[in-house]
């Protein structure tokens, strides 16, 4: 009788568990994106990237659009962080032979609906096989998708 009793037991626990994974699971909503990324060298805009992207629920969204030569890709995803909703991205970009650029950052949006917006950028430069400053600026700007 106690085995059947602790396996009732284990049964509800188990259960409660579940049920609240899943109101956490639900918390989290579709979201609506938009990126833009420009690469330079030299101060000259030698490629841009530009999505407009819905990353659903438990799912993540990514793009490879890589050509035969280079690679090139850009993942998001989201999670439910203390009942926020944080949109997480990375971004690579094969832009020559010898080099390649890539970022990550996150977005947090607050405030049901708003639309929140981060902008960021990062460069180095090179002075061998010759001097080029390579230059990637982005605007990562999300919100919450309408039901």
């Amino acid at each position: 009788m106690s085995v059947l009793l602790n396996r009732l037991l284990l049964s509800i626990a188990a259960a409660g568990v579940a049920a609240s994974m899943n109101v956490s699971a639900s918390e989290l909503r579709a979201v609506s994106c938009s990126v833009s990324v420009d690469y330079s060298l030299n101060r000259v805009v030698r490629s841009t990237y530009q999505k407009d992207f819905v990353i659903a629920p438990g799912a993540a969204f990514s793009d490879d659009f890589s050509t035969a030569t280079r690679f090139r890709y850009f993942d998001a995803s989201t999670q439910l962080v203390d009942g926020d909703t944080v949109v997480s991205v990375s971004y690579f970009n094969d832009v020559g032979v010898f080099d390649s650029v890539d970022f990550g950052t996150t977005l947090t949006l607050r405030n049901g609906r708003e639309i929140e917006t981060i902008n960021g950028g990062n460069s180095f430069f090179t002075s061998r096989p010759s001097s080029a400053e390579h230059r990637t600026n982005y605007t990562l700007s999300c919100g919450r998708a309408r039901d």
